[in-house]
């Protein structure tokens, strides 16, 4: 009866496996052999990957997409924890309206968020307007939404809400008995911060940069239709070698791979670190 009821419990979850291995297995895959192939001859190469490494523009594109993934991620997980340390504080309907309306950014597609920053941080945006007639500056004194600190500013709006949520269940679930404790045998607020509630803090906090990591390596839907191709990403190259005039699929899926492997190493030491500070680690 037993093996019986574990032939059962397995059997549902075929359409899962099957899933997994047609949509996402088989994909990965056959992105990864292509990519050992020339786009033209058809003969197996790895000048696919030496490209990354010496054409300058896709080590631009490496390049830029650790720095913006890292400030966006950096932005993102200072503003999600402050915002998370004060969320646990607020009265119940104050707490659950404000997780609320954090949830929503994350159900919001790419362009939707693009439009909204242009029409209120583009050139003739109405934030940038106000502000140019309340100080009196002149029409070419503006923030730049197209700039890469005007991406990191609307990625923010995603990344912010998302270390939020994690946050705020970290600090939630903060043992207030340690810290009591701590300020019973003398510490000050400097030494409970230090010693007792950033260690407690420091997985949840490195789990929740890891998720925004990973988002931001792949940011792709809004930068394209902020910017098109003028910021050069991995993801942009990517873009474009499958699908636009430089089509080029098997190039694309060593971008890809390159993607993939940079993403995957970051988690890895990120989680290294992670199970390093987790008590007892």
């Amino acid at each position: 009866m037993k093996a019986r009821r574990y032939i059962t419990e397995y059997l549902f979850l075929l359409p899962f496996l099957g899933f997994l291995m047609v949509f996402e297995l088989y994909p990965l895959v056959n992105m990864a052999v292509r990519s050992f192939f020339d786009a033209n001859s058809g003969n197996f190469t790895f000048q696919n990957y030496i490209n990354l490494f010496t054409q300058p523009h896709f080590r631009t594109a490496i390049r830029n997409s650790l720095l913006f993934a890292s400030a966006c991620s950096l932005v993102g997980g200072i503003g999600g924890t402050f915002v998370g340390y004060i969320v646990p504080r607020l009265p119940a309907r104050s707490r659950n309206l404000l997780l609320s309306l954090y949830s929503l950014p994350l159900t919001l597609s790419g362009l939707v968020v693009a439009f909204a920053f242009i029409v209120l941080l583009g050139r003739n945006g109405i934030l940038n307007l106000i502000v140019q007639r309340a100080f009196g500056l002149p029409r070419d004194v503006y923030f730049n939404v197209y700039s890469w600190l005007g991406l990191v500013v609307v990625y923010s709006f995603y990344q912010i809400p998302l270390m939020t949520l994690t946050m705020a269940a970290v600090f939630g679930n903060l043992d207030r008995s340690l810290v009591e404790a701590a300020r019973n045998l003398g510490a000050r607020p400097f030494q409970v911060w230090r010693y007792v509630i950033i260690p407690v803090l420091a997985p949840g906090f490195l789990a929740g940069m890891s998720i925004q990591f990973a988002g931001m390596m792949g940011a792709f839907g809004t930068v394209l239709a902020l910017v098109g191709g003028a910021k050069n990403l991995l993801s942009v190259q990517i873009y474009y070698h499958a699908s636009e005039s430089t089509y080029n699929l098997p190039q694309a899926g060593a971008l890809a791979v390159a993607l993939i492997t940079i993403t995957a190493s970051v988690l890895f030491l990120l989680n290294r670190l992670e199970r390093s500070l987790r008590p007892g680690g």
